[in-house]
């Protein structure tokens, strides 16, 4: 899809984006499906070489990241197509998506039925990750972008 406008001032940040130049942990995996970028995902079916969109808390390795090779639909979406190489980072901080406010230095935890971290607390439809730690870096006022560090 072709630009057709510019703005003045760009966004601070988008979905999906490393923050920093610090330390980052990225492995690279298959999509064994379509996978939206700044999606928490969980190893696929060949757990050394696939990756599938995390549907739970539990098995979640890292989010996909946003590399720049990606093209944004005309509905706006930004994802990887099945079978491509999807970069995930599994350690380091990056920018992801909240539907609700969120407090800096809060656990994160995933909203199953979107793939999108949240503060509140864990209950029905709202998972801890259990082999990674995600932290808010910072917060926000309602939906939006929210830095997390993964470990």
């Amino acid at each position: 899809m072709s630009q057709t406008s510019v703005s003045q001032y760009g966004a601070a940040s988008f979905k999906g984006m490393l923050d920093g130049v610090g330390s980052h942990l990225v492995r690279s995996y298959a999509a064994e499906e379509v996978i939206p970028v700044a999606y928490p995902v969980k190893l696929g079916t060949d757990k050394e070489k696939e990756v599938l969109k995390a549907t739970a808390g539990a098995g979640v390795i890292g989010f996909a990241l946003h590399d720049h090779a990606r093209e944004q639909s005309s509905a706006g979406v930004v994802q990887y197509a099945q079978y491509e190489t999807v970069s995930v980072l599994t350690s380091g901080p990056m920018w992801v998506e909240t539907d609700d406010a969120v407090v800096a230095g809060a656990t994160a935890n995933l909203k199953t039925s979107n793939g999108k971290v949240t503060d509140e607390a864990v209950t029905t439809g709202i998972e801890a990750f259990t082999q990674v730690s995600v932290k808010f870096l910072t917060g926000t006022t309602g939906a939006g972008l929210a830095l997390v560090e993964i470990k």
